[in-house]
């Protein structure tokens, strides 16, 4: 039998219900976790779970609004009452346009503070919320792992997403900071900053822009959610011990 590379660890996936999410839910478990699949479409998180059941895995779907704390602390203790642990941490919710975040990009000069601030409470302040809620619970048994997503954009920035690129660019900001005060405590912080990913919002897009008859994206130049899935697993992996407070680019050839 194939040896594991999770067995006995929980995980809790932040967006686990499509995307890399879920391409990162079903890799968790096939490695042995048992996975808390969180996502604010319960429908969708349920699915991803009826999926990792039907290979043996086990999982728990759960609905919720990562940009609001006291829902992310309810996550945590769900998953603890059932679980009795938490071991990862994987913050992959965000976005910069889609269902629930907005409908076009737009030039700065153009922006409003209600959208800046969307922006960042769902690309930031999710992140920031999810690990306030399981940062105690990791530094008291000492150990845990923690991944979160930025992107190339807050790397380089992008035009049209001043506020994206923002969000992404503090995401790394929060991973050095957050690594270098729970490093001593055994806890791992690390982010992944990806470039386009041909995840099913990406394919809505190239869809539409068929429809439109105007140049779309092709999905083959982009990143698989599953390459994603491998990163987040190479960190959370026992075997890695000396990554801390790390930001891995993941953009192939186009995106820098």
């Amino acid at each position: 039998m194939r040896e594991m590379k999770l067995e006995g660890k929980v995980a809790v996936v932040v967006g686990g219900g499509s995307g890399i999410g879920r391409a990162t839910s079903k890799l968790l478990a096939q490695e042995g976790a048992q996975v808390i699949v969180a996502d604010l479409d319960l429908e969708k998180a349920e699915r991803v779970c009826g999926e990792i059941e039907a290979n043996g895995g086990r999982s728990l779907p759960v609905r919720m609004d990562m940009t609001k704390e006291t829902e992310a602390f309810e996550m945590v203790r769900l998953a603890l009452e059932k679980y009795g642990q938490i071991d990862i941490l994987v913050n992959v919710a965000g976005g910069s346009m889609g269902p629930h975040i907005r409908e076009k990009f737009s030039p700065f000069v153009e922006s409003t503070k209600a959208e800046w601030d969307h922006i960042i409470d769902v690309n930031l302040n999710g992140a920031r919320n999810c690990s306030r809620a399981v940062i105690g619970h990791m530094m008291e048994r000492g150990k845990g792992k923690i991944v979160s997503f930025s992107s190339v954009a807050g790397v380089t920035g992008a035009k049209n997403t001043v506020d994206y690129s923002a969000a992404k660019a503090a995401v790394i900001g929060f991973t050095k900071a957050l690594a270098l005060e729970a490093g001593p405590c055994g806890i791992q912080v690390n982010c992944i900053a990806p470039s386009g990913v041909a995840t099913e919002r990406m394919q809505a897009f190239a869809d539409q822009a068929a429809r439109e008859n105007r140049p779309g994206l092709d999905l083959s130049k982009l990143a698989k959610p599953e390459e994603l899935a491998q990163t987040v697993l190479f960190l959370v992996s026992d075997e890695v011990t000396r990554i801390n407070g790390e930001c891995i680019v993941v953009a192939g050839t186009t995106g820098r």
